[in-house]
């Protein structure tokens, strides 16, 4: 017996060591629980990717970006940029630079690559521009007119006058003074193309040429009790202020005022953004836009300071290609488009009505009503005005219900041939000579 002890000794220090080396694995495992391995598996939670839509922003603004916009001052100084070019930022995200000089320096800033879209506002340097390459789109946008304004007293008695010719010789003869903006704008060449046409080539202490923006030549006019040359807009804008100037001359075919939307030609250098000028071309012209402008001015002197003009505009007024021919013709928003020849008018009953001639003296005229001619065309419900458009292009506005209320609003025979309207008690730029065809729009 005292020799298995030895025997039993030794089992039990080897089932000793066996246990030592043997640990038990599941509390080896903490492995799992490394603290360090945490933040991994709760990453996708703590990652701030789901949450990206807050920052989304960026899509308000779809195309961003700055263009250089170089107009005329009657766009800036009659207030109607401020009022439409938010709307563009606001869909676009694009910023518009204005500057806002003279027709003559923003043609020269196209031609010097210097702008990526041009507003401006005469039709011949527009034309020159495009034919020589400048430009790679061009596209109507508005009008509205010029006017003669002068002092109260007026020195040169031209008020009332309805030849600008006329009162442009008058003027001169009296050597009345007459600030000019001498800048080479769309208003400095319509006032060069009058003196061109009366024969007279300005000159004088009587005649002072400015070199500024049409704002700053009212002012100064203002300031010199003289008369000056003006797009409607801007002085109906600078009279809020307290200009002391009156209308003298309006409603001449001459003074007719277009403005234009130009895209500037993209391969004068790379800094010009065209993709970015054509989207400012599209959102001009647009009927939403065009809608803008027709409301410009509405509130301050009940009647909007330019009147819409885009092909897009005119389509949505019935303005359309006339779709019948003659001598006189009555297009838009009517049931039957009419047209007759001038001998088909002529043989029409007559209305006779007293209008003023170019002397400013009473005159009766003899035509055919104009009432009597839209009913044949019998206008549609929803239209709410007619344009009297001259062979020359010229066109006026005038509210269908109340030349339909007019028994002597004729269109009266020229001597000439042609026809002329003659709306006794309506502005003088209702008068228009040459009347080719009457649109009946909204």
């Amino acid at each position: 017996m005292r020799k298995l002890y030895p025997l039993m000794s030794v089992l039990f220090i080897v089932v000793l060591l066996l246990s030592a080396c043997t640990p038990a694995t599941p509390t080896a495992a903490p492995v799992v629980e490394d603290p360090t391995a945490v933040p991994v598996v709760e990453e996708p939670t703590a990652k701030p990717v789901v949450e990206e839509p807050t920052a989304e922003p960026v899509v308000e603004e779809p195309m961003g970006g700055t263009i250089i916009l170089a107009t005329t001052t009657s766009t800036a100084d009659s207030g109607l940029l401020d009022f439409i070019l938010p709307d563009f930022k606001a869909k676009t995200g694009v910023q518009v630079d204005v500057i806002a000089v003279g027709t003559g320096q923003a043609i020269e800033l196209g031609q010097n690559g210097d702008a990526d879209v041009l507003l401006v506002h005469a039709r011949s340097k527009e034309d020159a521009f495009m034919d020589e390459g400048h430009g790679v789109r061009r596209e109507d946008v508005m009008y509205n007119d010029f006017v003669v304004v002068g002092p109260a007293d007026d020195p040169a008695g031209i008020k009332g006058v309805a030849k600008i010719k006329k009162a442009f010789g008058m003027m001169a003869d009296a050597e009345a003074t007459f600030v000019s903006r001498g800048d080479e704008s769309g208003t400095h060449v319509k006032e060069k193309a009058i003196w061109k046409e009366v024969g007279i080539e300005p000159a004088g202490d009587w005649y002072v040429s400015a070199g500024q923006g049409m704002g700053a030549v009212l002012v100064m006019a203002g300031e010199q009790q003289a008369y000056t040359l003006t797009d409607r807009a801007t002085y109906l804008a600078v009279k809020l202020e307290g200009l002391d100037l009156e209308i003298m001359v309006e409603g001449d075919a001459m003074l007719f005022n277009p403005y234009g939307v130009i895209a500037v030609n993209p391969d004068k250098n790379d800094k010009i953004n065209n993709e970015l000028a054509n989207q400012f071309i599209d959102w001009i012209v647009s009927l939403e836009t065009q809608e803008m402008i027709s409301t410009f001015g509405v509130a301050e002197f009940g009647a909007p300071l330019f009147v819409p003009d885009s092909t897009a505009w005119r389509e949505a007024q019935g303005e359309g290609e006339a779709t019948v021919e003659g001598a006189l013709i009555i297009t838009g928003l009517v049931k039957t488009p009419m047209g007759w020849s001038e001998e088909e008018v002529r043989a029409m009953e007559t209305t006779d009505a007293v209008g003023t001639n170019s002397d400013g003296a009473e005159e009766t005229y003899t035509g055919v009503s104009l009432a009597t001619l839209l009913n044949m065309a019998e206008p549609l419900p929803e239209a709410t005005t007619i344009v009297l458009i001259a062979d020359d292009g010229y066109s006026v506005e005038v509210p269908l219900a109340d030349v339909m209320a007019c028994e002597t609003c004729i269109l009266s025979f020229r001597t000439k041939g042609g026809f002329s309207s003659v709306f006794p008690g309506f502005a003088k730029n209702t008068g228009v000579k040459g009347v080719v065809q009457v649109q009946v729009k909204k």
